[in-house]
């Protein structure tokens, strides 16, 4: 069976590509400009990654959970920060925050954690 998550980051990147196919300087300066937006500051990447977490949980966009998620886990995030900022997200956002968060956060956390 194939791994959701991965699924999702796959179809996102094709997506990706396949809009710079026809707008290449969108693409390049979107990427660019959320490229910037991450990196290392006074807030450090993992907790910039975790903050997008909780947005993406709060408005129920699954390619972005399963995106900031990912980046989450790569730069060692443990799962209590997940668990905390799903929280976060649910405290701000309400009954539909806490669904996504139980479902497609708690869901993608175990493919990622499967790998």
């Amino acid at each position: 069976m194939e791994n959701r998550a991965e699924s999702i980051l796959e179809r996102y990147r094709k997506g990706i590509d396949e809009l710079g196919e026809y707008v290449p300087v969108v693409v390049k300066e979107y990427n660019s400009f959320t490229g910037k937006s991450f990196e290392d500051g006074e807030i450090d990447r993992s907790h910039k990654h975790l903050m997008a977490f909780a947005i993406s949980i709060k408005d129920g966009d699954e390619a972005s959970i399963t995106y900031h998620l990912d980046q989450c886990v790569a730069m060692d995030c443990s799962d209590q920060q997940i668990y905390e900022a799903m929280a976060v997200a649910a405290a701000y956002g309400g009954g539909s925050a806490m669904s996504q968060g139980v479902t497609t956060g708690i869901e993608r956390l175990k493919d990622f954690r499967q790998r």
